[in-house]
């Protein structure tokens, strides 16, 4: 590590002042009255063409220890101690957050509706109304589910907006209301009589509007009330008939929404109880919700780490790496025990510092593909019975069969050690003698035959992925069996895939693993379903395809696959390649169903060393800890993380890692090849490494949060 990095290390630790570079996306809400509908999510099948609320969390201001608005008293008194060591004013932000917790109650719960399953079957609309920042509701609900949102105030007429919404075959409404237009009181101490009756009357409107709204829905179609506001506000509302489940909480400030929206998962079990009657409602009152097994949100307080410190420990290296020009920007998220302590994006899309990074953005995740793709799906085919490991993988890739890659395990192919090619270079063959594309194979306009998109302006024969399996039926195997990293077997997968589950390899993935977890900015060609703005460009191409990549794959075989591949190809935020890495963690259960037996999960992400020297697992990469003579600081990907530990890099700059142990997961995201892939900056200063070092040391201890 070079003298400058390490200054540089000390001067931002040491002496650069905290700043959140926490990006919130302009909020995607359609006001009531407004002449037109965005389409709804129609079910599971891609492309999704819907609104999209973000998908991120939405972070308080991390130095605020005061409350936004003084909230009723439907909080009990906090048991939680203090973690040792934390400033008072981290403390005072604990117990803020501990009172916002027992402040949420859950009254009603029809059918066990609360927590929300089966999320691939829901179509959601969010109506907020009456909240100081009503964009927020719908960010802090998309971090788990796709979600359309509207606005409503006093004096919308929906009119016709009804009758489209009625169209768009919703199948659950979550009203988030708050006190906002209840009447209020003068600066001075006599009660202004026009703001009481001006707020009674708007409550009146939107009454009459909801129940109009409601009328329009199809039969059977749920709803849930999610009320912030002052105990007047909750004995109006709480008693409503129509929702089959009622929250409550005594404001609408930063920590009470967040609790409430992970509550509707199963992120947050709703300790609290009533502190006074309500209308159909007593005094001690309040449900419980079963916890769901899905990622939820706490402060680092909230196991024992100090926001401040531990901000200023990951903040100082990712800033080094912006001014080291190691990548224009990236995410960082940290979790344990299944619960989010920091979610940060930092930086830009690019060098011009035109769009800020956001964390529900879309990275291209190179080859974290192969253990969030085709690792999974196969996974669950084994676990049908329909493949296994041991096999030679002729036998699923028949054209193999009598070649010189007969006999090869499909477990070797896994691990890296199957004598394979680490690729083949076919784009050159889509050029002539001058550097001009053959019009055999590439296109610069959509015409029959040419449907596979690989950037902006180029259109490939449907038939070069064909090209690709002859390639690699032909290669070469390498002389002696050795690990030795290769995508061809991976490209190969999907295929695999499709063959044994009867479903295409993009079906597959939606809807049996993405869809149902919540993860929807997973996917494959991302241009075609998602707006430019919130997809990272990877390279400035000047090779292939000569142009910035921007929603079309980097990896050069996968754009040659049309996008879909088993080696690369997949975007994504870091939220959701965090729900796949949690479903692992949790022994193949995310959200109270189980995607992969423990069984199979423990045999693939486990070290099959055998006479090789090999640390991989089945797809995944592992530590080199058993196998390695490096001193132990220097040993991939950090000298502190367990035998039991798994995940993978990405040639664009991404990363992830889980550590069963201490139940750590780390996921890292940065396109290092702007404007070019001979940026190696990122390796040189091992900031992913160093991250990852700085998390385990801090939150490495297997001490469960307080709640």
């Amino acid at each position: 590590m070079s003298k400058l990095f390490l200054l540089l290390y000390f001067f931002t630790i040491v002496l650069l002042p905290l700043r959140g570079q926490q990006k919130v996306s302009p909020p995607k809400t359609v006001k009531a009255q407004s002449k037109s509908v965005k389409a709804p999510v129609k079910d599971v099948k891609p492309p999704v063409k819907s609104v999209k609320a973000p998908v991120k969390s939405v972070k308080p201001p991390v130095k605020s220890v005061k409350a936004v608005a003084k909230p009723a008293k439907v909080q009990v008194k906090s048991t939680a101690a203090t973690p040792i060591g934390l400033s008072s004013a981290r403390s005072m932000r604990l117990a803020q957050r501990l009172e916002a917790q027992n402040s949420i109650v859950l009254l009603k719960n029809e059918g066990s509706l609360l927590p929300l399953q089966r999320l691939d079957t829901l179509r959601i609309l969010v109506v907020a109304t009456g909240l100081e920042d009503e964009s927020s509701i719908s960010q802090l609900i998309g971090r788990y589910v796709r979600v359309d949102c509207i606005t409503m105030e006093p004096g919308d007429k929906p009119g016709s907006f009804r009758r489209k919404l009625k169209s768009a075959n919703y199948n659950l409404v979550i009203w988030a209301k708050g006190d906002k237009f209840q009447g209020e009181r003068s600066k001075d101490e006599n009660l202004n009589r026009v703001d009481e009756l001006s707020g009674l009357e708007a409550r009146h409107s939107l009454v009459e509007e909801e129940r109009a709204m409601l009328d329009e829905f199809p039969q059977g179609t749920h709803a849930v009330y999610l009320l912030f506001g002052s105990r007047q506000f909750l004995s109006h509302w709480s008693a409503t008939e129509r929702a089959n489940a009622v929250v409550v909480s005594g404001g609408s400030d930063y920590d009470r929404m967040d609790l409430s929206a992970q509550l509707l998962f199963g992120g947050f079990p709703a300790p609290g109880k009533l502190t006074f009657d309500l209308p159909n409602f007593k005094c001690g009152e309040g449900l419980a919700v079963a916890p769901a097994g899905r990622l939820g949100y706490i402060l680092p307080e909230e196991i024992g780490l100090d926001s401040l410190k531990l901000a200023q420990k990951m903040d100082s290296l990712v800033r080094i790496g912006l001014k080291e020009k190691a990548y224009p920007g990236c995410q960082v998220l940290l979790a344990k025990n299944g619960k989010i302590f920091y979610q940060r994006a930092y930086g830009y899309h690019t060098y011009s510092q035109a769009v800020s990074v956001k964390n529900d953005d879309l990275y291209d995740l190179a080859s974290l593909t192969k253990i969030l793709a085709p690792v999974p799906a196969l996974m669950m085919l084994a676990d049908q019975k329909k493949f296994q490991v041991n096999r030679k993988m002729s036998d699923y890739w028949t054209d193999w069969k009598g070649s010189n890659k007969d006999a090869i395990l499909v477990s070797d192919i896994l691990s890296h050690q199957a004598r394979l090619r680490s690729g083949v270079i076919l784009w050159p063959k889509t050029l002539d003698a001058r550097g001009i594309y053959k019009a055999d194979f590439l296109v610069t306009q959509p015409m029959q035959g040419f449907d596979l998109r690989v950037s902006e302006g180029l259109y490939l024969v449907n038939s070069f992925p064909d090209t690709v399996f002859k390639a690699i039926h032909d290669s070469p195997l390498l002389k002696t069996k050795k690990y030795a990293y290769s995508d061809l077997g991976f490209v190969l997968f999907p295929k695999v895939i499709e063959n044994l589950s009867g479903e295409s390899y993009q079906s597959f993935l939606y809807q049996h693993i993405y869809r149902k977890l919540g993860a929807n900015t997973l996917m494959f060609n991302p241009r075609k379903t998602e707006p430019k703005e919130r997809i990272v460009p990877t390279e400035e191409d000047r090779a292939f395809r000569r142009e910035l990549l921007h929603g079309y794959v980097h990896d050069e075989t996968a754009a040659l696959m049309g996008g879909v591949s088993g080696n690369a190809g997949l975007f994504g935020s870091s939220t959701d390649v965090a729900k796949v890495m949690q479903l692992y963690l949790q022994n193949g259960i995310y959200g109270n169903e189980r995607y992969i037996s423990p069984e199979t999960l423990k045999s693939w992400t486990s070290s099959h060393p055998q006479k090789i020297s090999n640390r991989r697992g089945y797809g995944f990469d592992k530590p080199a800890i058993r196998l390695s003579s490096q001193k132990v600081k220097e040993r991939y990907p950090s000298g502190k993380v367990s035998e039991q530990s798994f995940g993978h890099s990405g040639y664009t700059g991404t990363f992830t890692w889980a550590d069963p142990a201490t139940e750590l997961l780390f996921v890292f995201l940065s396109n290092r090849v702007f404007p070019d892939r001979d940026n190696q900056q990122i390796n040189k200063l091992k900031l992913r490494t160093l991250l990852l070092d700085n998390l385990v040391k801090m939150a490495g201890e297997p001490v469960k949060p307080s709640r």
